[in-house]
């Protein structure tokens, strides 16, 4: 119980409280910490089962959703044996589903700075709409040849687009 009381001679006041064990009840009585956690744990659960449930998102209103000011790409990176960067000549990305090409257009100096380095953007925010997985291919040429070739499945959210399946690293 908290007792409240002045001291002798001071203008101070004593305040005592319950032990730090224990929790009072609405009604004064003091609860163990324990018993209180073993109260408590059932509407922990239940909310956590509510809130991770598996659920599909495809209808999910993303009008109520704040997304971080953040621009996602994502990028392949395409390297040798010896994890040496391959300087492709041209790359394109395709949407396996109807045939599309949705290769990001860059600039020459864009291309060259990424290329100096092995790496490619393979899909980037605003390409597919909100709550969408799609199946898609890289396909990088070295004098109009195809020497390298994968397929990533990739899906948006709300806010921005991230890699379901497939290896960035060629």
């Amino acid at each position: 119980m908290i007792g409240i009381a002045p001291q002798k001679n001071s203008h101070k006041i004593h305040a005592t409280f319950p032990s730090f064990g224990h929790i009072m009840d609405k009604y004064g009585t003091m609860i163990n910490k324990s018993t209180f956690f073993l109260l408590l744990l059932p509407l922990i659960a239940a909310t956590l089962f509510v809130s991770c449930s598996n659920h599909d998102d495809s209808d999910q209103d993303c009008g109520q959703v704040i997304c971080i000011a953040e621009f996602v790409r994502i990028l392949v990176s395409v390297t040798d044996e010896n994890q040496n960067p391959i300087l492709l000549d041209s790359f394109e990305v395709v949407n396996l589903e109807n045939g599309k090409n949705i290769t990001i257009q860059l600039s020459t100096e864009e291309f060259e700075g990424l290329r100096e380095y092995g790496k490619y953007p393979l899909i980037e925010d605003g390409i597919l709409g909100l709550n969408e997985e799609r199946i898609i291919q890289f396909r990088g040429f070295i004098d109009n040849q195809e020497v390298v070739g994968e397929a990533y499945t990739v899906g948006t959210d709300c806010c921005h687009v991230g890699l379901v399946s497939g290896n960035l690293q060629l």
